[in-house]
């Protein structure tokens, strides 16, 4: 929905060897935040994207700006501690703060406004979770209400809400930020210039981009999934959940946003541009390597909005978010070792705050200027048996079921003609028949951390169930982790 919003002017890609103090990969919410807030520090500084500039996760999100969020205050709680879950509280009303502030001092149009938000369940042995969330909302010095005047729903057996959130448009607010950013004498911004490799020099580091060397002291990796493992060991510490949304066109603006305590997760909000009213719906929420009938998963939300509205979508997509094992955001020096490699990842599905207070937390890293929040989200922060339980269920089981079912069920039911995998040569090849009947043969296997794909049928591309990695049925890399394409060489 916000993708038709993204007209900038396309921008220039990486074409030579160039340098910088700082290089920024990812031109997404936490990228563009962190060019924002180098204009004026005397730094020379890069930023790029793989693609077009804020054209994947931010432009899929659903563009909500609160701190009410499911549960969360509970879940880090029971991780940490309580003074853990009211820092996190704290980290959300300073993004909050900060949006505002970049939208007022930029004049940015973007569809921002006040939005009750609205956190509640169907479920009756639910409750005592919610009246325990309530408690810490409370001692946080929270204002809240257990009804809404928005919401007449017999169904809804309990609901917090508060009234001081926010909606808007996400991409109409990255293109305003960067507007200003590249009218700025110290930063370049580029697109369609892919990352591949980091190399560490003596006083610097160098980037492969485009196959042209980037040189920078500092480097901000705030690509959604890192493209490296190592240092870091990302892949350890999460998982990706994908979710269904639509937005249908409505006769009411209600301004009100909300999303269920619990599973399934139900998440909704209303969006209004000139004259017309849409009525955003997200659900089938679940792990990458878990329901992976695409078709089957896009129609149940469909149909599930459509009883709602009465009406058919006017849009439908998708959209992945990587999610921590002790449901806090990563965000400050990848290690000890790489001190001047910054890392921002692992929002748990509310990017538009935590991409913005990351992009504040790494400023202030290369500025070795002091942030109370950076022991909070440190990559290194230390492990404990909660989390280890989490990574085991999570992360680690994850990846094992998406492995095996690969090998068991490598060719399932939804895949019909339209698509083999079969192995030629010893390799593990995938076969995609257009409707034309031409074929399209990849490798069947992603060069991120070699998973096996699985085929999806929306959006016809070859998706990795363990890692996110995306190519298109000619074997392209759309999406990261993975920077390498799955295309056969036919001359070996």
């Amino acid at each position: 929905m916000w993708q038709k919003d993204n007209n900038l002017k396309d921008l220039d890609s990486v074409n030579s060897n160039i340098s910088a103090d700082i290089l920024i990969i990812g031109a997404g919410i936490t990228g563009v935040t962190t060019a924002y807030n180098l204009i004026n520090s005397g730094l020379n500084v890069i930023l790029i994207d793989r693609g077009k500039c804020f054209n994947e996760v931010t432009a899929k999100s659903t563009g909500k700006i609160t701190y009410l969020q499911d549960l969360k205050y509970q879940d880090i709680c029971n991780i940490y501690n309580y003074e853990t879950a009211k820092l996190y509280y704290d980290t959300q009303k300073e993004a909050i703060k900060i949006i505002k502030k970049n939208i007022k001092d930029n004049e940015i149009n973007c569809d921002f406004e006040k939005s009750e938000s609205v956190t509640f369940t169907t479920d009756e042995k639910k409750i005592p979770k919610f009246i325990a969330e309530e408690n810490l909302l409370k001692s946080f010095g929270v204002k809240y209400s257990n009804n809404c005047d928005l919401i007449d729903d017999n169904k809804i057996k309990h609901l917090i809400s508060v009234k001081n959130t926010y909606v808007f448009n996400p991409v109409k607010y990255l293109k305003g930020l960067l507007k200003v950013v590249k009218s700025a004498n110290n930063i370049k911004v580029y697109e369609n210039s892919i990352a591949t490799k980091v190399r560490k020099d003596a006083k610097s580091y160098t980037v492969m981009v485009n196959n042209f060397e980037v040189k920078a002291k500092k480097i901000v990796v705030a690509c959604n999934y890192p493209f490296f493992t190592i240092p870091g060991f990302i892949p350890l510490k999460t998982y990706l959940k994908r979710s269904y949304i639509t937005a249908t066109k409505v006769d009411d603006h209600e301004k009100i946003n909300g999303i269920t305590g619990t599973s399934p997760v139900i998440s909704f909000r209303f969006y209004e541009e000139k004259n017309n009213k849409y009525f955003i719906y997200l659900s089938n929420t679940s792990k990458i390597s878990n329901k992976l009938n695409h078709e089957k998963n896009n129609e149940e939300t469909i149909i599930e909005s459509k009883k709602i509205t009465g009406k058919f979508p006017s849009y439908k997509w998708m959209n992945m978010d990587v999610m921590t094992n002790d449901f806090l955001p990563i965000i400050g020096k990848v290690s000890d070792e790489d001190s001047n490699v910054f890392i921002a990842t692992g929002y748990n599905a509310w990017g538009m705050t935590n991409g913005t207070i990351a992009g504040k937390i790494i400023f202030d890293l290369i500025r070795k200027k002091q942030n109370k929040y950076t022991n909070l989200f440190s990559p290194s922060r230390v492990l404990n048996a909660k989390k280890i339980k989490n990574f085991a269920i999570n992360t680690l089981g994850s990846n094992a079921k998406a492995y095996l079912l690969n090998i068991i069920k490598k060719n399932p039911s939804w895949y019909k003609d339209k698509v083999i995998v079969t192995k030629e040569n010893k390799k593990r090849i995938g076969i995609y028949f257009d409707k034309d009947g031409r074929s399209h043969k990849v490798l069947n296997v992603c060069p991120h951390l070699k998973c096996f794909l699985n085929f999806n049928m929306v959006d016809k591309t070859w998706d990795c169930p363990c890692h996110g990695s995306r190519f298109n049925i000619d074997g392209k890399a759309v999406k990261g982790p993975s920077q390498y394409d799955i295309k056969i060489d036919e001359t070996k």
